[in-house]
């Protein structure tokens, strides 16, 4: 039996995932997080997403940046765009005062676009460090 394969199949984005510091000291490193996606063959990108630990954290299409983790969103800023499949992306950096040990984790990217399906970048940890004080 002979299968016939939709061109649009083959047609997979380069999705990845760049972090500036994957060791993060508190209240000295910021966290610096790019996904970027780039490929020729895709007609448009819908949607390119952040995720740590498999939870959503913000996200862009064609009409702006959205985010779901509302905690974060206080503490940190993020910009990006789709309108290009060549060069789009998704920035979020959390300035070294807002950084918590919370933020650590393994952060990777998600993109979306027209006839494929979600493609996810690599994962990548982010390690947090501090000044701990221990109490006996």
């Amino acid at each position: 039996m002979k299968y016939k394969v939709s061109p649009f199949v083959a047609a997979y984005a380069l999705t990845s995932i760049q972090i500036q510091n994957p060791v993060i000291q508190l209240r000295k490193t910021d966290v610096d997080i790019r996904c970027l996606v780039n490929d020729r063959e895709i007609e448009r990108i819908i949607a390119i997403q952040l995720l740590r630990s498999n939870t959503n954290i913000v996200y862009v299409k064609g009409d702006g940046v959205f985010w779901q983790d509302q905690e974060l969103q206080q503490r940190a800023v993020a910009d990006g765009s789709v309108m290009n499949a060549t060069s789009s992306y998704l920035y979020m950096v959390i300035d070294k005062r807002n950084v918590t040990e919370s933020d650590g984790g393994r952060y990777f990217c998600k993109s979306s676009a027209t006839y494929r399906i979600p493609e996810e970048s690599e994962k990548k940890f982010i390690n947090i460090t501090g000044n701990y004080i221990f109490m006996l």
